[in-house]
This record gives C-alpha cells, sequence and structure tokens, in this order.
C-alpha cells in the first residue's frame, strides 16, 4: 500500500483511535523497531513472509501475527479437484486474496513482462482472475478447463443463499470478542457492493470460530452463505478494504459504530497488563460493545504500532 493512502477500513480505526488520545506509528517493512504497547500486523499479502513474523515477536501485544496463510486453498468450503464427483454449478477463483492483485504489483518488472509475453505467446490459455469480476462460473465440473485445476486457482462449488430472488452474502467482519455481521443481497450471483441490509452485533456460529482459530484471525472478515442451517465459508480477508466507503460519510452508521466498537477493544488491550495475543478457541459469542464517556485525561498509553506493506 503506498505511503499515506486510504484504502483500507483501518484507517477509520485509526481515526477512531486518535480522537481517543492513541497514537499510530505507520511502519513500512521489519527495518525499525519502534517501542509500542501494541503491534497491528496489517501486512496485504495472502501469504506472509517469515522475516514479518519474526519481527512480530519483539512485541507484547500483536494483533494477527499469526495469521501467515489465508489462500483459499487452505480452508474454503466446497474445494473440488478434477476427479470429484459432483452435478452443480461450480466456480472458480484465484487461491489469492484480491486475486492476487497484490502480489501481482509487487512482482519484478522482468518477471511481469515474462509472464505477459508467455500470455500472448500462447502458452497460457485461461483468463487471469484478478479480481472478483474475473470469476468463472460454470454448468458443471466437467465443463471447466483442464489448466484451472493447478496451485494458483480455486475449483469451488456454488453455493448461493436467496432470499426471494436474491443472492445474499453474510460477512462474518470481528475484532477479538468483538462480532459483526454484515449481510449484502443482489440479483447477481457474485456479489461485490451492492444492497446493504444490516450491519449488526450477532452471536456468530461455532463453525466461524473454529475458521478463525484456524486461520489465526485476531481481526478480519470470513465471506459466508447460510446453507441447510451451517455457514458455507469461501473467503477470508485480513487487510479489509475500503471499497465504495473512501468516502468515509458514504459509510452507514453501524458500520461506523462497528469501526469504533473495534477502536475501543484495541484500547482496552492496550490497557490490559495481562493481554498477549487473543486466544481465539476461547471466544464465545457476541460482545455488545459499551459507550464509553471520554474522560478529560488522556489514556496512558504509548504508540501503537502497526505493520503494513510499503
Amino acid at each position: 500500500m503506498p505511503r499515506g493512502a486510504r484504502i483500507h477500513l483501518v484507517c477509520i480505526i485509526e481515526d477512531a483511535l486518535k480522537r481517543l488520545g492513541v497514537d499510530v506509528v505507520h511502519l513500512y517493512g521489519t527495518d525499525e523497531f519502534v517501542p509500542a504497547d501494541l503491534l497491528f500486523v496489517h501486512y496485504d499479502r495472502s501469504v506472509v513472509p517469515p522475516h514479518i513474523a519474526r519481527f512480530a515477536k519483539k512485541y507484547r501485544r500483536r494483533i494477527n501475527a499469526d495469521a501467515r496463510d489465508i489462500r483459499k486453498h487452505t480452508y474454503a468450503d466446497g474445494l473440488l479437484t478434477r476427479h470429484s464427483t459432483y452435478d452443480g454449478r461450480v466456480i472458480v477463483k484465484s487461491t489469492l486474496n484480491y486475486g492476487g492483485q497484490p502480489e501481482i504489483n509487487s512482482r519484478s518488472l522482468l518477471t511481469r513482462i515474462r509472464q505477459k509475453a508467455s500470455r500472448l505467446a500462447g502458452l497460457q490459455d485461461t483468463p487471469l482472475i484478478h479480481s472478483k469480476q474475473d470469476y468463472q462460473i460454470f454448468e458443471r465440473l466437467s465443463d471447466v478447463p483442464a489448466p484451472y485445476f493447478s496451485q494458483h486457482h480455486v475449483v469451488q462449488k456454488l453455493l448461493p443463499e436467496w432470499d426471494g430472488e436474491k443472492n445474499v452474502l453474510r460477512e462474518y467482519i470481528f475484532f477479538g470478542d468483538i462480532h459483526f455481521e454484515n449481510i449484502e443481497r443482489s440479483s447477481d450471483l457474485i456479489i461485490t457492493e451492492d444492497e446493504n441490509v444490516s450491519c449488526r452485533p450477532f452471536v456468530p456460529h461455532p463453525r466461524l470460530l473454529e475458521m478463525r482459530e484456524k486461520l489465526h484471525l485476531d481481526y478480519g472478515k470470513l465471506d459466508y452463505t447460510m446453507i441447510d442451517g451451517e455457514p458455507f465459508i469461501f473467503d477470508a480477508n485480513k487487510t479489509l478494504g475500503l471499497g465504495e466507503f473512501v468516502d468515509t460519510n458514504s459509510a452507514s452508521t453501524e458500520y461506523i459504530s462497528m469501526l469504533h466498537a473495534f477502536a475501543l477493544e484495541i484500547v482496552r488491550i492496550v490497557n490490559d497488563q495481562e493481554f498477549r495475543t487473543y486466544d481465539i478457541s476461547r471466544l464465545h459469542g457476541a460482545r455488545t460493545p459499551i459507550p464509553v464517556r471520554r474522560s478529560r485525561r488522556q489514556p496512558s498509553v504509548q504508540p501503537a504500532a502497526k505493520v503494513q506493506n510499503g
């Protein structure tokens, strides 16, 4: 992420923290150690390299320091191989978050030239998947071209949840023991940003908490549908984008309230002498945040540092 760019939800959380008197220091890379009460690892890649994980251990309190691999092939429900037996519709995606765009942007110019030359020479005959708009839907598994069964893609059952004629997307958005469910609806099979239904505290299904534990996510989002009373999870994210809320005035009151609740959770753990990192296995249901009245005296905390890619 370019320095100073406001493209992630943590920007709104940071604004709320500053209003609460918390200093926030941005670290780009791991060359400099800044003493702080909390490290928020915000590295916009599906796989976090070992040197960042080692750097995070220098801090006593850490957020998302252990969330090192969220490639879809490691966790998503309904994954298929070319030899699977399945008769329904399927969808093909990149195994990387954001279609691997952050990884692509960080590749060397020579690597990008070579890959483009391969495509132009016909050596790569499958369409690139860089975003949701590039996802491929097939009526049956046998229709999926063989090159899509690769380490770069996932082939998955397409199991939408319907509300009348609308397709429903559920997003479990969380920070520690603060749980919100954001619900979107659309006439499209692949929902990007359409009709927002609600964004409210809720009690997450145990399966959602289990997935968080598997991925070691303290902060982030799980995309899912409810199929026969069970979550069908198809995406995870730990660097949530602002999307349509680049102008934060367009965000709903519910959404802004959620992000402010996350900021209050950060203040709580910064002032908790026993906190190291969340024990995700012990999270049970929603804890609705209680609004606090800001005192005249500023919170006695050192800067809260976060690591993010440069």
